[in-house]
């Protein structure tokens, strides 16, 4: 689950507005994960993936935070756990009728709904609403603002004029601006006025060091 159009992110988005339920064995699952390692599970999704249909447990977490609780290092998760949730799957699958789950080469992943609730609400902006913004701050030392995965960078012309602007706190400032846009879209309220944060960069660093290209900028 990384993008707003996935499957395991639509279907949880429906548990949390109420206009779904999460079935058996599922649900099951969701409160064993949550009462043994005391996270909230938000959903667990059984779906078969690839060429080959491998079948595949999704747990849903609320944020990175909470995904990090079942990995050992950076995007390696904790093999006991994962080994740990397949075996209770198996368990409560087993009355259940032959064919309807397949269990062969099962495999546990971990993901977190609330950073792409931040990046549909983000989405939500148009191209109208950010050049609006521009000419509301109506400052002549800035090139655009781009976004990325619900991010927001502010592009100055120079990169004499991100550290002025720096030092004066404009970041703070812009990212409260930014930040009143994208709330009315924050539907789950994963977004706080304390936290936001918006990135400040160069179109002179956007043009030496990734040939002006956003698709450098952000690989």
């Amino acid at each position: 689950m990384i993008t707003p159009a996935d499957e395991a992110y639509k279907a949880t988005k429906l548990l949390l507005q109420g206009n779904s339920e999460l079935a058996y064995p599922c649900d099951r699952m969701a409160a064993w994960i949550s009462k043994i390692w005391n996270s909230r599970v938000l959903n667990v999704v059984y779906e078969r993936v690839g060429p080959t249909a491998i079948p595949r447990l999704e747990v849903v977490l609320e944020d990175h935070a909470d995904v990090e609780r079942f990995c050992v290092g950076p995007l390696q998760y904790d093999t006991r756990k994962q080994n740990a949730i397949a075996t209770k799957f198996l368990k409560l699958i087993a009355d259940v009728p032959d064919g309807t789950f397949e269990v062969d080469r099962l495999f546990v992943i971990f993901s977190a709904f609330a950073p792409i609730a931040r990046e549909e609400a983000d989405n939500h902006l148009t191209k109208s609403d950010i050049a609006n913004l521009l000419v509301r701050i109506g400052n002549p030392d800035l090139w655009t603002i781009n976004r990325f995965s619900g991010h927001a960078t502010f592009f100055f012309y120079t990169e004499e004029q991100v550290a002025r602007y720096k030092v004066v706190g404009l970041e703070e400032e812009y990212a409260h601006r930014y930040y009143y846009l994208v709330k009315p879209y924050d539907e789950f309220g994963y977004l706080s006025l304390d936290d936001y944060r918006i990135n400040f960069d160069s179109k002179e660093n956007f043009d030496k060091k990734f040939q002006s290209s956003w698709f450098y900028y952000y690989r």
